[in-house]
């Protein structure tokens, strides 16, 4: 199959590969080889899951700030924050961390460690004492 050009080739940028497709076991890959994982979602996510995806692999992050996104995503700490639909702040935005990279590195960090709050270990524990917390006001002594 032969590769389509692209809005990416006739503005003269050569380095952007539109893969489709990725096998979730692919994933981790792809994040890992990007300097920045960029999100301009415009609404309807319910979490920001894929965000999460990259901040394990050590991504900073520019993304809409909307509500899926916001709820993962501390704006100036794992990465920032922009106003949906506006191509002027998610430019600004980009342009700021490509500019400096280890306020990439740091927020990468911190995106990091913060996935890991969301794994399904962690996930699962405060599953668990939330659901013993029920059943201990419910029935105190019955356990």
């Amino acid at each position: 199959m032969k590769p389509t050009r692209s809005c990416c080739d006739e503005a003269g940028v050569h380095d952007v590969l539109f893969t489709g497709y990725v096998p979730i076991a692919d994933l981790p890959r792809y994040y890992r080889s990007a300097d920045v994982f960029c999100a301009p979602a415009t609404g309807q996510e319910s979490f920001g899951i894929v965000l999460l995806e990259a901040m394990a692999a050590g991504r900073s992050i520019v993304a809409s700030n909307i509500e899926g996104y916001a709820s993962v995503l501390s704006h100036g700490d794992e990465g920032l924050l922009v106003e949906p639909r506006s191509e002027e702040a998610l430019a600004v935005a980009l342009v700021h961390l490509l500019a400096d990279p280890g306020l990439r590195a740091e927020m990468g960090e911190r995106g990091r460690v913060k996935a890991r709050d969301y794994s399904w270990d962690h996930v699962a524990e405060r599953v668990l004492a939330y659901y013993q917390r029920l059943m201990s006001e419910v029935a105190p002594g019955r356990h």
